[in-house]
């Protein structure tokens, strides 16, 4: 597992995708999202669905709806209908669900990272209503593990666009790319900070890309697990103190 690497500053701000890194969701929205293509007579599994996700508003769901109906351009009203069917589902999974829960681990290093001087940011593409469920049900809307959370509705140009990861470094006062690391779990995630030569495009490895799909994506690093995540810039700051912090947080 890479730490510094030649050439390669350790990162002044870390930018996470809310969903699958800092929240596990299993298979509960896959099958929310193939819950609202049925119910307009699509019949997709879960995994194609899937397909969806990262891409915001409506835009993943026409996306989906072209690779099916290859010679048709996507109705603009039928995939709005699916995508306002879906944000009921997963808001309700989100409220009364047991499936979204905070990934393992991922508090503690994100507090031992703003300890030692990071700046934390989170995005999502998901709509605000399912976000702000999302934050209200953990407690996040009180107490964030993070500094900021930029969502797709407030920039012009969301995922795979840049403007997601260029709010953050606005909100955060950083203004070398070269110093953001950016941690997603699937290629879409990693997109906009590849395009934007991001210093560090980090992949959370869950199992769900194949080895041609990483090679593609080309990430600066690969982790398995979020608490890995620690280990990869330890080197800073040089006084040891995030190597204590580490060791203090994770050993209560």
């Amino acid at each position: 597992m890479p730490t510094d690497l030649p050439g390669r500053p350790s990162p002044r701000l870390l930018v996470l995708d809310v969903l699958g890194t800092l929240v596990d969701h299993d298979d509960a929205v896959r099958r929310a999202l193939a819950a609202a293509f049925q119910a307009h007579g699509e019949h997709v599994d879960p995994d194609v669905a899937g397909m969806c996700l990262g891409h915001p508003g409506a835009t993943g769901i026409e996306r989906l709806m072209k690779w099916l109906h290859p010679r048709e351009e996507p109705h603009r009203e039928s995939c709005k209908s699916i995508h306002d069917l879906a944000v009921k589902e997963l808001t309700r999974l989100v409220r009364f669900g047991g499936e979204m829960q905070v990934v393992a681990g991922v508090e503690k290093l994100l507090e031992v990272w703003t300890s030692t001087g990071r700046r934390v940011a989170a995005t999502s593409t998901l709509h605000p209503t399912i976000v702000r469920a999302l934050m209200e049900r953990l407690g996040w809307d009180r107490r964030p593990p993070f500094e900021a959370l930029v969502l797709a509705e407030e920039v012009a140009r969301p995922t795979p666009g840049p403007d997601l990861i260029l709010e953050c470094m606005r909100r955060m006062g950083v203004t070398d790319v070269a110093e953001v690391a950016k941690v997603a779990n699937s290629a879409i995630g990693l997109a906009d900070a590849k395009a934007l030569g991001c210093g560090w495009c980090v992949l959370l490895d869950r199992g769900g890309l194949t080895t041609d799909q990483i090679a593609a994506i080309a990430p600066t690093a690969i982790v398995d697990r979020v608490e890995d995540l620690g280990l990869l810039w330890q080197s800073k700051p040089t006084d040891g103190r995030l190597e204590r912090e580490i060791q203090r947080v994770l050993g209560r």
